[in-house]
C-alpha cells in the first residue's frame, strides 16, 4: 500500500492539477469554451429600453394628434370626404384620377369600422404609417452602420417634429415615407443577397405601394427597380430576370389603379399628370373617357 503523501506526489508529477482552497486560485478556463462565447447583442441587451421608448414616443403621437382638431385646406377639401365617401359607399367621390387609391381606401376602412370622422381616420392612417417606417429605417440603418447607430436613427426620426407634423395633418405623406424605406430596404437585400427572392419581392411591394399611395412615386419606384436591376447585372453579368419580373409584380400590385385611370382618363397611367403629359406630347387616349377631369 501506498500513503496518501506517496498519491499526491504521484499525481503532481503526472501533471494532474490538484483543487486548492487558496483566496487568490481561480479556476481554469479552456481556450475552445471562451472561443465560442458570443457577444450578446446591442438590442438583446437594451430591447426593453428601445420598446419601451417606441412605446410612448407612439402614445405621445397619438395624444398631440387628437390635441389637434383643425383639418388643412387638402383635409378638409379632399382627404376626409373622400375618406368619408368611402365609408358610405360612393365610390364616384371615394377616388380620383389625381390621388392614388390606396390611402382612400385604408382611410376609408378606419372611417367605416371605427366610426370616426375623415379628417380623424386620416389621421390614424398617417400615424399609423409614420410608426411603422421605423422599423424598414432600423434595418437599413443597421445594415449600414450596426444598431447601436439604427437605435439612434430611429429614435431621431420618431423625434423629427417636422414629420409628426405630417401625420398631425392627416396627410399622405407619411404613407410615401413608408414606401420608400421599404423599397430601399428591398434594394439592400438584393446588394447583400442577390440569389433570394426577398429583396426583389420587397422591392415591388414598396414601389407599388409608392405609386398607390400618390402617382408622383412612380419615379421613386422606376429607380428601385432600376437599382436591383443594375445590382442584379453586375453580380451575373447576364439579364435581369428576377428584376423584371418584380417589375411585372409591381404593375399587377397597381393594375387597378390602371384600371381606374384608363376608364376616367382614358391613358393605364398613375396619376392624372402623366395623362395631361401624355396629351401634351400629341398622344391619343386609348379610349374616350366618361369625363375629362381636371
Amino acid at each position: 500500500m501506498t500513503s496518501p503523501a506517496d498519491n499526491s506526489s504521484s499525481a503532481e508529477s503526472a501533471g494532474t492539477p490538484l483543487p486548492t482552497d487558496s483566496p487568490g486560485s481561480s479556476a481554469v478556463v479552456e481556450p475552445g469554451i471562451a472561443f465560442f462565447t458570443t457577444k450578446q447583442s446591442f438590442y438583446r441587451k437594451n430591447r426593453i429600453l428601445i420598446w419601451t421608448v417606441f412605446a410612448l414616443v407612439a402614445v405621445a403621437d397619438v395624444v398631440m394628434a387628437y390635441l389637434y382638431p383643425f383639418p388643412g385646406n387638402d383635409m378638409a377639401a379632399r382627404y376626409a370626404p373622400m375618406a368619408e365617401a368611402f365609408a358610405a359607399g360612393d365610390w364616384r367621390v371615394a377616388f380620383h384620377p389625381r390621388f392614388g387609391i390606396l390611402f382612400s381606401a385604408v382611410t376609408g376602412t378606419v372611417c367605416r369600422l371605427t366610426g370616426l370622422d375623415g379628417f380623424r381616420s386620416c389621421q390614424v392612417v398617417s400615424l399609423l404609417f409614420f410608426l411603422l417606417t421605423a422599423f424598414p429605417l432600423w434595418r437599413i440603418f443597421k445594415r449600414i452602420w450596426g444598431e447601436r447607430v439604427a437605435a439612434a436613427g430611429c429614435f431621431l426620426y420618431l423625434m423629427c417634429s417636422f414629420l409628426t407634423r405630417y401625420a398631425y395633418f392627416g396627410l399622405r405623406e407619411t404613407s410615401k415615407t413608408f414606401g420608400i424605406a421599404l423599397g430601399v430596404w428591398g434594394v439592400m437585400a438584393v446588394l447583400h443577397a442577390p440569389r433570394r427572392w426577398q429583396g426583389y419581392l420587397v422591392t415591388a411591394i414598396g414601389g407599388a405601394f409608392l405609386i398607390a399611395v400618390r402617382g408622383d412615386g412612380a419615379f421613386y419606384a422606376l429607380v428601385l427597380l432600376l437599382a436591383a436591376a443594375k445590382i442584379e447585372m453586375g453580380m451575373f453579368r447576364r439579364l435581369p430576370v428576377r428584376s423584371f419580373l418584380s417589375g411585372i409584380l409591381l404593375l399587377v400590385l397597381i393594375s387597378p389603379q390602371l384600371y381606374y385611370n384608363y376608364e376616367k382618363l382614358g391613358y393605364p397611367v398613375p396619376e392624372a399628370r402623366h395623362a395631361q403629359l401624355l396629351k401634351r406630347m400629341g398622344m391619343q387616349p386609348m379610349k374616350m373617357p366618361e369625363v375629362e377631369l381636371p
